[in-house]
């Protein structure tokens, strides 16, 4: 046991005040973080920034897949209103505009069944697995002056499993194929909402 004048006991109570000094620093810099985390997600760059708001009109869809422009519109509308930005329904009220274009939509497999799978020929493979990219373009403009203050492009890329194991005939691929093709556009919403994220991310001011 340690006498309390002891170099021992000493040493114990420099550890111990240098132990709470070092917490008392590491509670502030978490606090200048986050406080600086939250000015980062909120701020505009100053070229986004009007006192009448921003107009987003209905994206142009360059695609041939029908409606799709307006999953990506909404997603864009949505995440600005998330982040407690001014949004106007009326283009001639607006300051700005921001518009956007789906450029394109690629979707192939990433992944075969085994070569013979449920029976089926050697050669018949199936996809288990689909990959599905989209390219946005989207540009801002000054609705007073009409020119073009900031444009971007970005691109969400998302895979999703197939319904190979309902494979049993050699009909199967014809059926799997229209059943494919509905779960890849269910993944639109989420390329969108992911795409809508970078695309903030890139209109903030980082300071």
């Amino acid at each position: 046991m340690c006498r309390a004048g002891s170099p021992i006991s000493w040493l114990h109570r420099l550890l111990q005040r240098d132990c709470i000094q070092l917490t008392m620093v590491l509670l502030l810099v978490c606090l200048c973080c986050v406080q600086c985390g939250y000015t980062l997600r909120h701020r505009l760059k100053e070229s986004f920034v009007n006192e009448k708001g921003i107009f987003v009109p209905v994206f142009d869809n360059r695609t041939d897949e029908t409606g799709v422009e307006r999953v990506f519109t909404n997603a864009l509308i949505r995440e600005l209103l998330s982040r407690r930005e001014v949004i106007i329904a009326d283009r001639s009220q607006a300051g700005l505009e921001l518009k956007g274009a789906v450029e394109r939509i690629d979707q192939g497999p990433t992944a075969f069944t085994d070569p013979g799978f449920r029976g089926l020929q050697p050669y018949r493979r199936l996809p288990t697995e689909m990959g599905v990219t989209v390219v946005l373009s989207l540009s801002l403009n000054d609705l007073r002056t009409g020119g073009r203050i900031w444009s971007q492009s970005f691109t969400g890329f998302r895979r999703v499993a197939t319904p190979a194991n309902r494979t049993y005939d050699f009909e199967a691929p014809s059926s799997a194929g229209l059943i494919t093709q509905s779960i890849v556009e269910s993944l639109y919403a989420d390329i969108a909402r992911d795409i809508m994220r970078d695309v903030y991310d890139d209109m903030v001011e980082l300071f």
